[in-house]
């Protein structure tokens, strides 16, 4: 695991020095993935799924670029952090909502509530109490920082492009599974931190 997590983070070092010489600021590449999140979230909800997935890939690569290209220019900064976590919800959020406009099978429940859960116990609620624990001094920066997860941002994206990936080609039952799955995961992953923090 930290063999991989330094394997990433090396990447990400030669992703921002290649990078770094494109005229943009680090939060200029910030806001742009916001911009093709929003092509993307139009692309699904006019039914192409397809060309949505491909950008919705494409804003989650300039999420790891504005971090990498602000490190390698030594233009790391609290508003940038602030901003980039902001935008990562949009981006999310935009992503799953944009389903609510696509005909998607009912499992158990319109896929309409799942994908609302999803928003609700994976977008929103991890970071707010990683946030309102540190606001209310529950714990300290350090420790808030370090509450994980079973399912945490990165994993949880990744987990629902793939479903998507493989309901495009399958079937979107598959996805809808994915969506079920990332939700139940996401509120292990709030017990967690929950329990962590009481601890």
């Amino acid at each position: 695991m930290l063999k991989q997590d330094a394997n990433a983070r090396g990447l990400q070092t030669s992703l921002g020095k290649a990078l770094a010489i494109i005229p943009l600021t680090p939060n200029q590449w910030t806001i742009l993935s916001l911009f093709v999140a929003l092509a993307a979230g139009a692309a699904i909800a006019y039914g192409d799924l397809p060309l949505g997935l491909a950008l919705f890939a494409a804003a989650g690569i300039m999420d790891l670029i504005d971090g990498a290209v602000a490190r390698a220019r030594g233009e790391v900064s609290a508003l940038g952090g602030f901003m980039d976590g902001v935008v990562d919800r949009f981006v999310e959020a935009i992503f799953l909502f944009s389903f609510m406009f696509v005909p998607l099978p009912a499992i158990i429940v319109d896929a309409k509530i799942w994908l609302a859960s999803l928003v609700f116990l994976g977008t929103c609620m991890p970071s707010f109490i990683r946030a309102y624990a540190e606001h209310k001094g529950v714990v300290n920066r350090e420790k808030a920082l370090a509450l994980g997860g079973v399912l945490e941002r990165s994993e949880r994206i990744g987990l629902v492009i793939i479903g998507l990936a493989i309901g495009i080609v399958f079937s979107m039952q598959y996805f809808v599974y994915v969506i079920i799955l990332a939700s139940a995961l996401s509120l292990v992953t709030i017990m967690q931190r929950l329990i962590e923090i009481a601890g």
